[in-house]
């Protein structure tokens, strides 16, 4: 449960930043967040493995 928090804690932050309060559109900003930060992470990873 605590690794849950940590892994959505930017998502939920955007979130609240943005002012969402819906529990639908919350949960589509954090899928957003989430695939973003993946794709971020998933190419630092192939440019690292690749240099």
């Amino acid at each position: 449960m605590k690794l849950l928090k940590i892994l959505m804690s930017p998502a939920n932050g955007v979130c609240d930043r943005l002012g969402i309060a819906n529990e639908h559109e919350r949960g589509m900003m954090r899928m957003l967040v989430n695939m973003c930060l993946c794709t971020v992470i998933a190419g630092f990873l192939t440019w690292a493995a690749f240099s």
